[in-house]
């Protein structure tokens, strides 16, 4: 059953023990009500439109019901434990999976205005993450007759030994012959968005005069 939340709005200033919102409930892709909830612990609520919404809201119930329960991993507060799934808790779901991914869009773009800067490294979709800056944007460095060379000498000498425990390259401006060059395996960086360029220079590793070291972390 496609059960979907719209128009949704979060208020995070009201979010106190739970997540204040309200959205529009569609299920089979009718707006079937409304869900909300007022941010301060209480249950989600929703309610259906007229009694075309109630009965879709009524089979969304029976479906949420029959699915597995939810299970929530141990951790430092408290030891694993399950609940049963039903409509409030799918409905929850919904709304976490949108904010979460309103929060890596939000990341996204950041570490995407670093790309202009520098060399990003750090964990994909994580909060914070190092940019090693050059004098000038990386676009003009990669222009350069030497940029290949540039940017290949500056991965390969400081930041290689950065590249573990899921940390990656994560410019998708930098053309995958530069990283290759720089000795980097494909899991050490995500997917390049532009073309390779001819490559020119020296082996990684040589001096590279137009090289800036500084590093900035971001988060």
């Amino acid at each position: 059953m496609n059960i979907e939340l719209k128009n949704i709005k979060y208020y995070e200033s009201f979010s106190e023990e739970t997540l204040a919102f309200n959205a529009n409930l569609y299920i089979e892709g009718k707006r079937a009500g409304i869900a909300k909830n007022d941010g301060r612990g209480g249950a989600t609520y929703y309610m259906g439109d007229n009694k075309e919404g109630q009965e879709l809201i009524r089979q969304a119930e029976n479906y949420a019901k029959a699915l597995p329960d939810k299970h929530y991993p141990k951790d430092q507060y408290m030891e694993a434990f399950s609940i049963p799934m039903n409509l409030e808790h799918y409905i929850d779901d919904l709304l976490n999976d949108y904010l979460q991914k309103k929060d890596i869009e939000k990341i996204q773009k950041k570490v995407a205005k670093d790309m202009e800067k520098g060399i990003v490294f750090g964990k994909p979709n994580d909060n914070a993450w190092i940019v090693q800056t050059f004098s000038v944007p990386l676009k003009d460095v990669l222009s350069h007759p030497k940029g290949a060379e540039i940017v290949s000498n500056s991965i390969a000498k400081s930041i290689f030994k950065e590249l573990k425990d899921g940390v990656k390259i994560l410019n998708t401006n930098i053309p995958g012959s530069i990283l290759k060059r720089a000795g980097l395996f494909q899991e050490q960086y995500v997917k390049p968005l532009v073309q390779d360029i001819a490559q020119q220079g020296t082996k990684p590793g040589e001096d590279a005069n137009e090289q800036n070291n500084s590093r900035s972390r971001t988060r």
